[in-house]
C-alpha cells in the first residue's frame, strides 16, 4: 500500500498480484495537490501494461474528493478505472457535507456519468452499503469485505440534510471546520495519559464513508476512510468471533486521519493488528490525536507495533522519541523527505518481532 502526500487528506494506492501483471485500486484523491503524485503512479501503471481495477471514493469531504475531481477533469490522465465505488447524492437522496462539498460531489457524479464508468456494480441496488454486499466482493482476486456505510447512516444523511445544511453551511465550506488549536504532545510521552474513552464521531458525512477490509493471499488491510468507530466495530464483531475474539489484520489505515473520535478502545480490542498507518500533515485539525495512537499501543495485542506516517509533522514526530518507543515497544516510520515522497508499506513482509 502506498500513502501519497495528500496534505490533510487520504490518497491511497493498493496493489496486489502474483508474478504476472499487478492489479491496482485507488482509495480517495486527497487534496488537489495530491493528483500530481497520483498522475505519476497511474502513468507507471499504464506503462507496465496494467489497469486501475477500482477507484473508491469513500465520501465527499474535500480532503478526499478534491484530488479525485482533478483526476477526472484531467484530459491528459494516463488511464481511467475499470469501475468506481461511490455513494453520490443520487444514492443518498441529495445529502451532503456542506455547500462546497455538495457541489463537488455533484461534479464527481456528473464526471462518472460523462465518462460512462461502471458505478457500484457489485452492489445489489447500486448503492455501496454493507447490506448490499453481505459477503466478500471479488476484485481481481482481492477479497473485499464491506464494513461501512450501512443504510441507516445514508438514511440519516438524507433525512437530516436540509436542517444540517442550514446550521453548518457557513462553517463547512469544503473544509471541515478546524478544531481549536491543540499543542502537540511533548516527549517523553506517557501513553496512559491518553487512553481514556471519550466522545465518538457523529458527523453525518463521515458516517457515509465507504470502508472495508481488503484481503489477498491471507494478508489483510482495513481501509477506514473517515468511518464511525462504532459501525466499524459492529461490522467486525462477527468476523472477530470466528477468530476467537480478535480479527487479524496486517495493517489498519486508521479512520479520519487519527482523530480521537474515530479510534475507540472497543475498535482496537476487537482486532489483532500490529501496524497502523495514518495519512495527514496535521494541517487544520492537528491530526493525529495522541489518544488514537495511545489506544492502539495500550489496548492492542501484545508485541512490537509499527506506526506508519506519510508526514513528519509536529503531531507525528513526537512519537519518534527513542525513550518513548523503547518504553512501549513500538517503531515509527516516516517518509524520507517530510511528506514530499510516497510512503510505501509492503504487506507481503512480516514486520520485525
Amino acid at each position: 500500500m502506498k500513502m501519497l502526500p495528500a496534505l490533510d487528506g487520504d490518497c491511497l494506492l493498493l496493489s496486489w498480484g502474483d508474478d504476472g501483471p499487478l492489479h491496482h485500486m485507488v482509495v480517495d484523491g486527497g487534496r488537489k495537490g495530491a493528483y500530481a503524485y497520483l498522475h505519476d503512479e497511474l502513468a507507471a501503471i499504464k506503462k507496465a501494461g496494467e489497469k486501475l481495477d477500482l477507484y473508491a471514493l469513500s465520501h465527499v469531504d474535500a480532503d478526499h474528493i478534491e484530488g479525485s475531481l482533478a483526476y477526472f477533469d484531467d484530459v491528459n490522465r494516463p488511464l481511467l478505472p475499470e469501475q468506481v465505488w461511490y455513494n453520490g447524492f443520487e444514492q443518498m437522496g441529495r445529502a451532503g457535507a456542506g455547500v462546497r462539498s455538495m457541489r463537488q460531489g455533484d461534479d464527481w457524479s456528473n464526471a462518472i456519468a460523462r465518462l460512462r464508468l461502471p458505478l457500484n456494480t457489485p452492489f445489489e441496488d447500486g448503492v455501496a452499503t454493507i447490506e448490499q454486499a453481505p459477503g466478500p466482493i471479488d476484485v481481481q482476486g482481492l477479497k473485499v469485505s464491506m464494513l461501512s456505510p450501512d443504510a441507516a447512516h445514508l438514511t440519516a444523511m438524507r433525512l437530516k440534510w436540509d436542517a444540517y445544511r442550514k446550521t453548518v453551511a457557513t462553517a463547512r465550506t469544503g473544509v471541515r471546520g478546524g478544531k481549536a488549536a491543540r499543542p502537540p504532545v511533548t516527549p517523553p510521552i506517557v501513553v496512559e495519559d491518553y487512553v481514556a474513552d471519550g466522545e465518538i464521531d457523529t458527523e453525518l458525512p463521515n458516517g457515509t464513508s465507504i470502508a472495508f477490509v481488503a484481503e489477498w493471499r491471507g494478508r489483510r488491510v482495513l481501509l477506514g476512510g473517515d468511518a464511525h468507530p462504532d459501525l466499524l466495530t459492529s461490522s467486525l464483531a462477527p468476523l472477530a468471533k470466528k477468530e476467537g475474539g480478535r480479527y487479524r489484520l496486517d495493517l489498519l489505515k486508521v479512520s479520519h486521519h487519527g482523530s480521537r473520535k474515530n479510534t475507540s478502545r472497543e475498535l482496537i480490542e476487537i482486532i489483532d493488528c500490529h501496524q497502523i498507518a495514518i495519512s495527514t500533515n496535521g494541517a487544520l485539525h492537528q491530526h493525529p490525536d495522541p489518544e488514537s495512537i495511545a489506544r492502539f499501543i495500550h489496548y492492542g495485542v501484545p508485541g512490537a507495533k509499527d506506526l506508519w506516517f506519510n508526514y513528519a509533522s509536529d503531531w507525528t514526530l513526537p512519537w519518534g522519541d527513542e525513550d518513548t518507543k523503547a518504553k512501549y515497544g513500538y517503531r515509527t516510520h516516516f517518509p524520507p523527505a517530510d511528506g514530499q515522497e510516497i510512503m510505501e508499506i509492503d504487506l507481503t513482509v512480516d514486520p520485525a518481532p
